[in-house]
C-alpha cells in the first residue's frame, strides 16, 4: 500500500544553476557530497544556530533539489529561504511532485527510509490513500525521526535534536547561517540536551513544556513528536539528560530513555 503524505508534509523544490552553491551557503549538510537516489538530511538555522526548518532532501541531479518538511512551517521557511536568492539563479517554490510512503523502493527513485517504509515523491496520484496524521506521527516517533514544526521552530540547536549524530550535518564545510554556534558546541562544548523517547499518561502538546520538579519546576525541554496508543502516549523530546530520571508532563511523572545513535560520517 502506497500512501499520500500531502497532509502532513511540504514539498519545496530550489533548482537552477546555482541551487548547489546556495544551499551550501544556507543548509548544515554538505549538499555535494549528495549522491543520485539517495538521500539526505540537514536544516536552515537562524543566526543563533536554532533550526528553524529540517528536512528530508531528495535529488536525482544537480542543482535540483526536493526540501520535504512539515507543512506548518511551510509559511515560515518558504519566504525565508528566498530572502537569501538575492542574485543568485535559483528558483525557490512549492512543488506540484506529492510525497508519499511506500514499502515497495522503486531503484530508480530517490528516497529516504523510515523504519520499512520508503518516502518518496510522484507525481501521480492514482492508487494512494491519504495517510492519517496518528500513522504518520507513529512512524516518526518509533524510529526517532525528529521533525521541527512551527511550534518548535527556533527553539534548539541541532545537537539537542542528535541531527548531527544522524548525518544531518557536516562539520568540514565551508561557512552557512548559524554555523559558529553548531561548530562551538561541536568542539568545545557538551552536548547536555538530547533526544529522548518518553512515554506519558497526560495527553502532550508538539512544544509543551517538560519541567523537573529537582530544579523548582524548571523548564528542561520540550515535546518534539508524539502519537497516542491506548490510553498512552509515545514521544520525542529535547530534554536535558541530567534531569530525565524525574521529567514531567503537566506535573504528572513520564518515563523518558535516551535516543542512542552512533555517529554518523559528518
Amino acid at each position: 500500500m502506497a500512501y499520500n503524505l500531502s497532509n502532513q508534509l511540504t514539498v519545496i523544490h530550489v533548482h537552477g544553476e546555482d541551487a548547489n552553491k546556495f544551499l551550501q551557503g544556507q543548509l548544515t549538510n554538505d549538499i555535494n557530497k549528495y549522491n543520485d537516489t539517495q538521500s539526505q538530511l540537514s536544516a536552515h538555522l537562524n543566526n543563533k544556530g536554532r533550526i528553524i526548518a529540517n528536512f528530508i532532501i531528495l535529488s536525482t541531479q544537480k542543482n535540483d533539489y526536493f526540501l520535504i518538511t512539515p507543512k506548518n512551517i511551510e509559511a515560515t521557511i518558504l519566504p525565508r529561504l528566498k530572502m537569501f536568492v538575492l542574485r543568485s539563479k535559483v528558483t525557490i517554490e512549492v512543488s506540484d511532485l506529492i510525497p508519499t510512503l511506500d514499502n515497495n523502493h522503486t531503484q530508480d527513485k530517490a528516497s529516504y527510509k523510515i523504519g520499512n517504509q520508503y518516502l518518496m515523491l510522484t507525481d501521480n496520484i492514482a492508487n494512494l490513500e491519504q495517510i492519517n496524521d496518528s500513522e504518520w506521527h507513529k512512524l516518526l516517533v518509533d524510529n526517532n525521526v525528529p521533525f521541527i514544526y512551527l511550534e518548535t521552530s527556533q527553539q534548539i540547536i541541532p545537537q539537542q535534536i542528535n541531527l548531527e549524530l544522524m548525518g544531518g550535518v557536516n562539520f568540514q564545510k565551508g561557512c552557512y547561517t548559524g554555523q559558529e554556534i553548531v561548530a562551538r558546541t561541536h568542539y568545545l562544548g557538551k552536548v547536555k540536551r538530547r533526544l529522548v523517547e518518553f512515554t506519558s499518561s497526560t495527553k502532550p502538546e508538539i512544544g509543551q513544556t517538560i519541567t523537573s520538579p529537582t530544579i523548582d519546576n524548571q523548564e528542561i525541554g520540550f515535546v518534539v513528536d508524539y502519537y497516542q496508543e491506548n490510553n498512552n502516549y509515545h514521544g520525542l523530546a529535547s530534554l536535558q539528560l541530567d534531569y530525565i530520571s524525574d521529567a514531567q508532563l503537566s506535573n504528572q511523572k513520564i518515563e523518558c530513555i535516551p535516543v542512542a545513535q552512533e555517529e554518523a560520517n559528518a
